[in-house]
């Protein structure tokens, strides 16, 4: 067997620059410390001050404490890394590491020998005994981005983690024992994943034990601006404002890419303006016709009122409420977070 090259592609420790600044009362300000008790900590709340940011975040905070296994699932750039990240901030292993590891950003051939290691001489080249991710996590969070991607050998292994919490590395005998906290995140929805056989069931309900549903940032708008308010000062040497025009495209535009798309636009915007003013010109944004608020807001109400029937429909059966909905039940659960309906 040839031996695994090193890998940095889809590894992401200690070293990392949030694109999500620091906001109180709503509004995006300058980095607001919040110490935790008296120990040193200083605690930022990611940018956001719409309902649906508020309710991952409350979310978040609510696990946070606790040493539950938790999934986040959300289209790619929605800031699933930042929720992990603050949730390692606030848990009671914040002086441990924050391990992450992109499963899909990995080969298939190195994705094992990242995650878990290798004796010295479980391969050609192996010389000397080289530590996983996980064992590098031990005492802090490990973070499996896009762990759907994970092959199917290393989800078998990897569900050993969770239910013994030890592993043996390639080539070794002895198992290994680790005291790590596990956050997993991706992009695809993993029932449907579970469904056709790409994921294992077993696993799945030893990741999913509380779940985070981050929704895209077409879905809240009221994120829009606080956000780019933070971007330009992270980005720009000097102060730099957003014209009437620039303000109004950004708040039209369907944000595909998310809170990623967002900070390239705007660093782009920066490179292309020649002074203190950004312009719709500069953001390369197509114009998009505005849904008028009155009509957002009938929206809302209508599948709020969907999602009611649905359940009234099947007797409080989330299952069969989710099939007649013709959606998911991860789905179906991020709807009843989203309108306050948990408890119906």
């Amino acid at each position: 067997m040839n031996a695994p090259h090193a890998a940095t592609d889809g590894l992401d420790h200690q070293h990392h620059t949030s694109w999500a600044p620091a906001m109180t009362s709503g509004q995006p300000t300058s980095r607001r410390p919040v110490p935790s008790g008296h120990d040193g900590r200083h605690l930022d709340d990611p940018v956001g001050r719409s309902n649906a940011w508020r309710e991952v975040i409350r979310r978040a905070t609510q696990v946070a404490a606790s040493e539950a296994t938790t999934c986040l699932q959300g289209e790619s750039g929605t800031g699933k890394e930042v929720i992990a990240r603050f949730i390692h901030q606030r848990s009671p292993r914040w002086r441990g590491p924050f391990i992450a590891i992109n499963c899909a950003a990995l080969p298939e051939q190195l994705l094992e020998s990242e995650l878990f290691g290798f004796e010295r001489g479980a391969f050609t080249g192996a010389q000397q005994l080289k530590p996983g991710q996980i064992e590098l996590a031990s005492g802090g969070v490990l973070f499996l981005d896009e762990v759907t991607e994970m092959t199917p050998a290393a989800q078998a292994k990897f569900l050993r983690v969770l239910q013994e919490r030890e592993f043996l590395r390639l080539g070794g005998t002895r198992p290994v024992r680790v005291d790590v906290r596990v956050i997993a995140a991706t992009n695809r929805d993993l029932d449907e994943a579970v469904a056709r056989g790409e994921f294992r069931a077993d696993l799945y309900y030893r990741l999913n034990v509380f779940d985070i549903h981050i929704p895209p940032l077409r879905e809240r708008r009221d994120d829009i601006l606080p956000l780019a308010s933070g971007f330009l000062r992270e980005l720009a040497a000097a102060t730099t404002e957003l014209s009437p025009e620039a303000t109004e495209a950004l708040r039209c535009h369907e944000w595909p890419g998310n809170v990623r798309e967002l900070r390239n636009v705007l660093e782009r915007a920066l490179i292309m303006s020649d002074g203190p003013f950004i312009d719709a010109a500069h953001l390369g944004l197509r114009a998009r016709k505005e849904v008028p608020p009155s009509t957002a807001t009938d929206l809302g109400t209508l599948e709020k009122k969907a999602v009611e029937r649905a359940m009234r429909d099947a007797d409080g059966n989330k299952v069969w409420a989710a099939k007649r909905l013709g959606i998911s039940r991860m789905q179906l659960y991020g709807r009843l977070r989203k309108f306050g309906l948990e408890n119906a």
